[in-house]
């Protein structure tokens, strides 16, 4: 068991403001430096402040200490399959594929590299003491998957208490996408048919409105928004869901990253838009050329009998080309942005997602991010999707020369043109989905 002196060493460690008394701050700080879920310090700290002054001085935590090392050395004991004294490499991952964890090589690095202080290559009882006397109870199968989750880069989501799995971030990508798409559908609708007849309504939003509600009445401002949700819905899923197990499989092959980091989510997009695109197509057919099919299933019979079935694809390279730089935008403008609002107005609760209010504005900031970055090629991809139909003429051989010819016609703002009225909607739609992921995926991860 631990001398005094080693306690002592703890201790010290722990007073990060040299008070000689330890806060709930400065043991939630300890746990987050040993990348271990901060929301465990509460309860080391209603065990181990046994006056209730709201402080914990070193009696008290040589007391909690004496009380948790037994168990604690039972735990260590059992880690050390070797018999060694010291836990290495093999051990870690027996133990944790005997919890049904399944680490990968790179897992068991990285907890290694948590634990393994002085980087012998193999952990001590006084490493592993250090690193784990602040869990209460010391439960290490349900502790395991929580550290590996926290020790590794949290997904969209947020940190909880409880990792989140591929079924929750996909359900709850899926019908926050549905609830934000819903109350934004004008939106979307002027969206696009300012992007393929701008021209038709003299490039205003105003004169685009008044023209739909005119021709189609304030429902058409909906038209298009039940097959929308038969593709954003699946497209959400997969975006939210894909990213994670994308991001693990990137970075075990080349490492974390900057880039990396940007690729699994460039990469995240272009597998959902892939997995969804002749819904996508099949929408903004419907949607911008009102009378011209009767539904879902007519149109693309009509699309098929027309062009063939790989009609349904046309433009699928465009649009996973602006997938690159959409998603990288909106994704990894999310995590940044939330990274900075967890630190510096959230901290000691960095177990607990956002408040609603952050994650509208957090959702805000993602959602222009990815608008801007991506306008042109998406504008250039409604264009090349759109011509020939409903009698509009055939312009454009290409994505290429679709930018350089509406480049060089209308200017570089025609590259934009209809990108305010995409903001304007992008920006409550991603505030929308943002904060509602985040609230949808706690109450999954509580529920089931």
């Amino acid at each position: 068991m631990s001398t005094t002196a080693e306690v002592q060493a703890i201790f010290d460690r722990y007073d990060y403001d040299k008070s000689g008394s330890l806060s709930l701050s400065e043991l939630e700080r300890a746990l987050k430096d040993s990348k271990l879920p901060a929301y465990h310090a509460k309860e080391v700290f209603d065990v181990a402040d046994t006056n209730h002054d709201g402080k914990i001085d070193f009696p008290e935590f040589h007391n909690f200490v004496a009380q948790k090392e037994k168990l604690l050395h039972s735990t260590f004991t059992q880690f050390d399959k070797s018999n060694t004294g010291f836990i290495n490499k093999g051990d870690l991952a027996n133990v944790l594929d005997e919890m049904d964890l399944h680490p990968t090589a790179k897992d068991v690095d990285i907890l290694m590299d948590i634990l393994d202080d002085d980087h012998s290559g193999q952990i001590s009882y006084s490493e592993f003491r250090d690193h784990f006397i602040l869990l209460n109870p010391v439960d290490f199968s349900k502790l395991a998957d929580e550290w590996m989750h926290h020790s590794g880069d949290a997904v969209i989501g947020g940190i909880s208490n409880k990792p989140a799995d591929g079924f929750h971030k996909a359900a709850s990508g899926g019908i926050s996408a549905a609830i934000s798409r819903s109350v934004v559908a004008p939106l979307e609708r002027l969206r696009m048919q300012m992007s393929v007849d701008g021209a038709k309504y003299n490039n205003s939003n105003v004169q685009a409105l008044k023209g739909m509600i005119k021709e189609e009445g304030v429902l058409g401002l909906w038209r298009g928004n039940g097959v929308n949700m038969i593709r954003i819905i699946p497209q959400n899923a997969v975006a939210f869901g894909i990213r994670g197990p994308t991001k693990k499989a990137i970075e075990d092959a080349f490492g974390q990253s900057a880039l990396t980091t940007l690729a699994s989510n460039s990469v995240s997009g272009m597998i959902c838009i892939t997995s969804v695109y002749p819904l996508d197509l099949v929408r903004g057919r419907i949607t911008t050329s009102p009378g011209v099919y009767k539904g879902i299933f007519d149109a693309t019979k009509k699309i098929i009998g027309a062009e063939g079935a790989g009609a349904l694809f046309k433009g699928i390279s465009h649009a996973n080309i602006w997938a690159i730089p959409y998603y990288a935008a909106t994704f990894g403008a999310y995590t940044q942005a939330k990274q900075m609002y967890v630190d510096n107005f959230m901290e000691g609760e960095s177990d607990r997602a956002p408040g609603p209010m952050a994650g509208l504005v957090l959702g805000m900031v993602a959602g222009c991010s990815g608008t801007v970055s991506g306008f042109p090629l998406e504008a250039a991809r409604r264009k090349l999707q759109m011509q020939g139909v409903g009698g509009r003429p055939i312009l454009y051989n290409g994505l290429a020369d679709c930018l350089i010819k509406v480049a060089k016609n209308e200017g570089l703002g025609g590259l934009f043109r209809g990108c305010s009225a995409n903001i304007v909607k992008m920006a409550p739609a991603s505030a929308i989905t943002f904060a509602c992921y985040e609230k949808i995926l706690s109450s999954l991860k509580a529920t089931f």
